[in-house]
C-alpha cells in the first residue's frame, strides 16, 4: 500500500504550531487549577489571584515558548514525538510564567499604565482599591499585588520547569539553560535600571550601554535561552547550541530594537503600549543614543528637558518623535534592525546538522520579531 505523501512545509510548520500553542495552554490551565485549590484552603481572596494570573496571560503570543520548541525540533531533526512535544510544551509554560512575573514588575519599575492593550497589573490593582473603597493609598497597594503575584509567577514557573520528563541527563541540560536565563533577565533588569539612572560606568558610551543591556535583559529571555532549552533537551550538541546561540543575539538584538522604534512609530492599537511611553519613562535606547549623537545644541536640550519627565505633554513628545525622526535615527536603527536580521538568517542557514521544518520554524518566527517594513515610515 502506498504511503500518504508529505504535507507541503507549510502545513506541517502550521499543524506543529497549533499543537505546541493548545499543549502550553492546557498545561497552564492545569497547573492552575492546583495552584487555585491550594490557594482556596488559604482562603477565598487568596484564590482570586489566580483569576488575575489566568487573565494576565490572556493575549500573549506565546513567542517565547515557540522559540523553545521549535528549536528542539531544530535539534531533532525530525517531528518530535507527543512525549517530546509535551515536554518541550511544559518547558514553553514554565518560560511564559517567568515571562508573566518579569512583565509585572517591570512595568512597575518603570511605571508604565498599559500592557497588551489594557491597564497593567499594577493599574488594575489600584483601580479595584478605589472601587471597593480599601483604606490606605491606592497606588501603593497597586504596585504591592503586582510584586505578589510576579513573586508567585516566578515560583511557578519553576515549579513547571520541574515536571518535564525525559533523559535525566538532557533534562538537566535543558534545567541549567532555565536557571541561566532567570540570573541574565533578571542581571539585565539591574543594569537597565542603573543605565536610565545614569550609573552604568563600565560600559564606553551610551549606545553600548544600551546595546548590553539588550544583550543580557532581552536577547537572553525571548531568544536566546529559550531556544537552547528546547534544543538541548532535544539533545543538541555544543556545536549547535553555538550556532544557534549566534543566531539568537542576533534575532533577539533587532526584536528590541524594533521594540525601541514601534515607541514611535508604532501603532499603539496593535502594540497595547502607549506610544511616547519610552521617552516619559527615559528609557535610554540606542534609538535615544543615536538621536542624542547626531542632534544639534537645540535638539538636545528638548531631549534634556522632556526624556523621563512625567508630565511631557503629547506635543512634547511629538516634538522628540520628529526629532528621532529628522536626525536619521529612526532610518539609522531600522537599517540595524534589517542588517542583524539578515545576518540572522545567514547564520541560521548555515546551520546544516540542524533539521529543515526546525530551521523553518525558527526563521518564521525570526521574521515576525524583527519585520520592519510593515511599520509606518
Amino acid at each position: 500500500m502506498p504511503s500518504s505523501p508529505t504535507p507541503p512545509l507549510e502545513d506541517r510548520l502550521h499543524t506543529l504550531d497549533e499543537l505546541l500553542v493548545e499543549q502550553v495552554a492546557d498545561l497552564t490551565r492545569t497547573a492552575l487549577t492546583g495552584h487555585r485549590r491550594h490557594l482556596e484552603e488559604i482562603s477565598p481572596e487568596a484564590a482570586g489571584l489566580i483569576d488575575s494570573l489566568a487573565s494576565y496571560l490572556e493575549g500573549g503570543k506565546l513567542l517565547r515558548p515557540r522559540f523553545c520548541f521549535w528549536g528542539g525540533v531544530a535539534a531533532l531533526g525530525r517531528e518530535p514525538q507527543p512525549a517530546e512535544v509535551e515536554a518541550l510544551a511544559r518547558l514553553g509554560a514554565a518560560i511564559e510564567l517567568l515571562q508573566a512575573a518579569a512583565l509585572m514588575h517591570d512595568d512597575v519599575i518603570d511605571h508604565s499604565p498599559m500592557r497588551r492593550g489594557r491597564p497593567a497589573l499594577h493599574m488594575q490593582a489600584e483601580q479595584e482599591h478605589r472601587r471597593a473603597g480599601l483604606a490606605g493609598d491606592p497606588e501603593e497597594y497597586g504596585i504591592a499585588i503586582a510584586i505578589v503575584l510576579g513573586d508567585l509567577a516566578l515560583s511557578w514557573s519553576e515549579q513547571m520547569a520541574n515536571g518535564v520528563h525525559g533523559d535525566p541527563s538532557l533534562v538537566d541540560r535543558a534545567r541549567r539553560e532555565f536557571d541561566a536565563l532567570r540570573t541574565e533577565v533578571m542581571s539585565g533588569q539591574y543594569l537597565d535600571i542603573l543605565h536610565q539612572a545614569g550609573g552604568f560606568a563600565s560600559a564606553p558610551d551610551a549606545e553600548l550601554a544600551a546595546l548590553s543591556v539588550i544583550r543580557w535583559k532581552t536577547v537572553p529571555y525571548t531568544v536566546l535561552r529559550p531556544v537552547r532549552i528546547g534544543a538541548a533537551l532535544a539533545g543538541a550538541p555544543d556545536q549547535s547550541l553555538d550556532a544557534l546561540s549566534a543566531w539568537a543575539i542576533e534575532v533577539g538584538t533587532a526584536f528590541q530594537l524594533r521594540d525601541d522604534l514601534l515607541s514611535v512609530v508604532g501603532d499603539q492599537d496593535e502594540t497595547g503600549k502607549p506610544i511616547g511611553g519610552d521617552i516619559v519613562e527615559g528609557k535610554r535606547t540606542v534609538l535615544l543614543a543615536r538621536t542624542w549623537e547626531a542632534a544639534d545644541a537645540r535638539g538636545r536640550a528638548l531631549l534634556d528637558e522632556v526624556v523621563g519627565d512625567a508630565g511631557s505633554d503629547e506635543s512634547q513628545i511629538g516634538a522628540v518623535h520628529a526629532l528621532m525622526v529628522s536626525t536619521g535615527a529612526v532610518s539609522s536603527v531600522t537599517q540595524e534592525v534589517r542588517r542583524r536580521a539578515a545576518r540572522g538568517r545567514a547564520l541560521l542557514e548555515g546551520t546544516a546538522e540542524l533539521g529543515e521544518l526546525g530551521r523553518a520554524g525558527l526563521e518564521a518566527l525570526a521574521e515576525l520579531a524583527t519585520d520592519v517594513d510593515s511599520l509606518p515610515a
